[in-house]
């Protein structure tokens, strides 16, 4: 899908009802639902191209899957949302496999998820299995398996909602990087880029892992950092029944899902140890060789048939997390006008529909919505940080 043309590259407009930074599916997102809100003009702005952060990196699965009641909520919205586009989603389904010491856990977490609505299934030694005849249970006990689960095409569903954007009036400027936000008595009244001016008394902070370059002008920190992770590309041999379902082993902490041309991707869960904590605009993109050889190697032992297949490339990506791991959505504590949409923390692109309308609302309304009321920045100093109902033992939750 390639994007309409009519970016605007060069002039910027004078004013703008709201400025949203950050071109990636949240910002995109979000300039799509704005759309419906009656502002008269938006504008997105991008620093680089869109799609060009972690977006273009990530394996953009989708999953209702959750492990708090009100996320549950969330993501099944935003499944719901995104099967009212146009975007392919692959509906492959995924596996979740756990040791002996998270089965009470995993079988608490399924009932949660269930009860409000998920498709799920527990699954026995024998069942895993029989879906995936080649695999190696090593430590493995217990799972469970999600049937509507699936993935997108990050940088095609990114640029399907900057399209459905751009066509209901947003002004979009890729390669504007905003220097700083302008304030009158801690009111916005201006966004700074590279290419000038524009006038704004509303501004949406959809930068992820840069989130806080922008704020250093506003002089409000976030609790936000950069994580750089790391995914490989298996080219697997075609002689072998391929493995059709999303694959999160969280004994051997490695998650795998097919692409196409018996490509999968694969990489690393949160929690375990190829992890490192980087500037968003100094770190390498590259990935280590010994680290991708080391997914692989894992990958392998769960399932042999993969010793066969051929590492193809690997490279870098970047999180923006926060403490509690979960999103900081909402209005700034300090500056009028501000509001956040950051720090999602790995979760971005299967929240990033939802999060699009219903930030969309409370911009336009100023109505808090008690979903994303949730995700608000209070909860970093009142200590009210987002916990799961039944957390895994050992694991990120």
């Amino acid at each position: 899908m390639k994007l309409l043309d009519t970016l605007n590259q060069t002039n910027l407009p004078q004013k703008s009802d709201v400025v949203i930074i950050g071109g990636g599916i949240i910002g995109s997102c979000i300039a799509m639902y704005l759309t419906q809100q009656g502002f008269d003009s938006i504008t997105l702005l991008e620093m680089n191209s869109l799609s060009s952060g972690s977006t273009h990196k990530s394996g953009a699965m989708i999953r209702e899957f959750y492990q708090n009641d009100f996320l549950i909520e969330m993501a099944k919205e935003s499944k719901h949302l995104f099967e009212q586009t146009e975007i392919k989603i692959n509906n492959n389904g995924r596996i979740y496999l756990f040791s002996e010491e998270n089965k009470e856990s995993v079988e608490k977490n399924v009932k949660l998820n269930q009860k409000l609505g998920v498709k799920l299934e527990i699954l026995s030694e024998q069942q895993i299995q029989n879906f995936i005849p080649d695999i190696k249970m090593n430590n493995v006990k217990i799972g469970f398996y999600e049937p509507n689960a699936g993935y997108v095409d990050s940088v095609e569903s990114t640029y399907y909602f900057a399209n459905q954007a751009l066509k209901n009036g947003v002004a979009i400027y890729t390669h504007t990087k905003v220097e700083s936000i302008q304030l009158a008595k801690n009111k916005i009244t201006s966004v700074i880029t590279n290419k000038g001016n524009i006038q704004t008394s509303k501004v949406i902070n959809a930068t992820g892992a840069w989130a806080n370059y922008i704020n250093k002008s506003v002089d409000e920190s976030l609790p936000i950092f950069a994580l750089r992770v790391q995914q490989a590309l298996l080219k697997s041999s075609s002689y072998f029944q391929p493995v059709n379902q999303c694959l999160m082993d969280y004994v051997n902490g490695t998650y795998m899902r097919p692409d196409k041309d018996n490509i999968y991707i694969i990489g690393e869960e949160l929690g375990f140890e190829n992890s490192d904590i980087v500037s968003p605009d100094y770190y390498n993109q590259s990935s280590d060789y010994d680290v991708i050889k080391n997914y692989k190697s894992k990958i392998e032992d769960r399932l042999p048939n993969f010793k066969e297949s051929i590492l193809k490339s690997g490279h870098a990506a970047l999180y923006d997390m926060t403490p509690d791991a979960n999103p900081i959505i909402g209005k700034s504590h300090k500056v009028e006008g501000l509001y956040y949409a950051t720090g999602f923390s790995g979760h971005g692109f299967k929240l990033a529909p939802i999060v699009g309308k219903l930030l969309s609302e409370l911009v336009a309304d100023q109505k808090t919505n008690s979903l994303i009321d949730r995700f608000n920045l209070s909860r970093f100093t009142i200590n009210k940080l987002i916990m799961p109902q039944y957390p895994f033992k050992n694991i990120v939750n």
